[in-house]
Parts: C-alpha cells; sequence; structure tokens
C-alpha cells in the first residue's frame, strides 16, 4: 500500500509485540509490566496488541496501540473499543477536513 500511487488516506491494522519483548522472561515477576487492559499505557504494551496507523500518500499520521489483553479478546468496552473508536473518529474527520485541500 505504500508504494502504490494511491493519494487518499488509509489504515492499517496489525498485530504485534512491544520492543524487546522476547529479552525478558514472562514468568519473573521482578519486571515492571503495563497493566493488561490498560490503554493509558498501550504504547508501551510487550506483548501481542493490534496496533491501528493512519497514513496519507504513505506518510504515517497517527498510531494508536489498542491494550494488550492475555486471552487476546480485544472487546472491552473501556479498555478496548471507545479508546479505538474515539482515535477513528478523529482521524476520519481530519481525514475530510484534507480531502478538501
Amino acid at each position: 500500500m505504500h508504494d502504490s500511487e494511491f493519494a487518499g488516506t488509509y489504515f492499517t491494522i496489525t498485530l504485534e509485540y512491544g520492543p524487546d519483548h522476547d529479552k525478558v522472561d514472562p514468568f519473573d515477576i521482578t519486571v515492571r509490566r503495563i497493566g493488561q487492559n490498560d490503554p493509558t499505557e498501550a504504547h508501551d504494551a510487550a506483548y501481542l496488541h493490534p496496533v491501528v496507523r493512519r497514513f496519507q500518500r504513505g506518510e504515517l499520521l497517527a498510531e494508536h496501540h489498542v491494550a494488550e489483553n492475555l486471552e487476546n479478546d480485544w472487546a472491552s468496552e473501556d479498555a478496548h473499543r471507545k479508546p479505538l473508536e474515539a482515535f477513528l473518529a478523529e482521524r476520519l474527520s481530519q481525514a475530510v477536513l484534507t480531502s478538501g485541500r
């Protein structure tokens, strides 16, 4: 998508691990971890979680990390849905405003 001639706004959704997730023993209780289902620190999540990005003509404009969840169940209204809906609503309104240029 990034290398195409598409000139509009688009979003990508990927499942990603956080940086250095493989360098920490998941059973080591002395290591500080982000709280499961914590949307305020989702960008620092170590384990598998969705990442939504907004692009315009291949340029990254915004990024949203969905809070990690041990069971990979990202259906919580407060921890997952509302923060994602807010991100998408703001970015879609920006896309509409910039498309008129």
